[in-house]
């Protein structure tokens, strides 16, 4: 494994930090929520031995191992977020592990066969000029696969308690940079940036309160919990709902993550 120490990070524009104590249980919660779609997702472009990969915001590894699983000792795979202690635990000779800012950092152009992000660009203020530079990164004929969160599932299903706190957690966020309807767009912004062969896939989980599911929400309610209060919340609306994500046989609607794919015209 190569790792690179590129620190070109830009702080206070993410508000789900990775140095966070928790972070790992966090992430690790993330992965299993969503990698089952996310892998089948990356199968289903054809990600074999040989490919070029860059995997943005690797967070916990889970994706960057799969990959470099899947291209062999041919390909390689590039992973890089703002904090990689988590990926530079991974032992793979085809990985490169680099330490850089996707807001502030140039990336290569025409290098990679795959591109892929989860949770990322939707908490990035300047998400669009990413975007632009990600295909700009792939190679003609290349894919571009990001999964971005969506508040669509507690707009329609959130109602009591679990809408009220949602809301407030979105509204925090929202201040801290993160456009939680960005995602519905991405079908209209691939195109708009010349990509072909574009897909989209939007899953919703309704979680019971104890699961994986339902403990990442509240999870994430820790982390954020400076921030909602700032726009409103009390802490007695928090410690409830706390609660509640913890209790078997409530049910409560998470993000959506809403996947859109993408190929560079060859």
């Amino acid at each position: 494994m190569t790792t690179t120490h590129t620190d070109t990070t830009a702080e206070g524009h993410y508000s789900l930090d990775n140095t966070w104590e928790h972070a790992r249980r966090r992430l690790g919660l993330i992965e299993a929520t969503y990698d089952a779609g996310s892998l089948r997702r990356l199968a289903a472009l054809g990600v074999g031995p040989g490919w070029q990969c860059l995997e943005v915001g690797g967070g916990g590894g889970s994706i960057a191992r799969w990959l470099c699983s899947r291209v062999g000792r041919t390909g390689r795979v590039v992973a890089v977020d703002i904090e990689t202690r988590f990926l530079e635990e991974i032992g793979a000779d085809n990985l490169e592990v680099a330490r850089l800012d996707v807001t502030t950092s140039g990336l290569p152009k025409d290098a990679f066969d795959l591109i892929h992000a989860r949770a990322v660009l939707a908490h990035l203020p300047a998400r669009d000029a990413v975007l632009s530079a990600l295909v700009a990164a792939l190679r003609p004929g290349g894919w571009l696969l990001l999964e971005e969160p969506d508040e669509y599932g507690n707009a329609v299903l959130g109602t009591g308690t679990h809408g009220e706190a949602f809301t407030r957690i979105n509204l925090a966020m929202r201040r801290a940079g993160f456009d939680p309807q960005w995602a519905r767009t991405l079908p209209e912004r691939f195109a708009a940036n010349g990509l072909r062969d574009i897909g989209v896939n939007s899953e919703l989980t309704v979680a019971e309160g104890g699961s994986p599911e339902a403990e990442l929400i509240r999870l994430t309610s820790v982390q954020l919990r400076p921030l909602t209060l700032e726009v409103g919340a009390t802490p007695e609306l928090l410690d409830e709902w706390d609660g509640l994500l913890r209790t078997p046989g409530r049910w409560f609607p998470c993000f959506a993550l809403v996947s859109v794919w993408g190929r560079r015209a060859g």
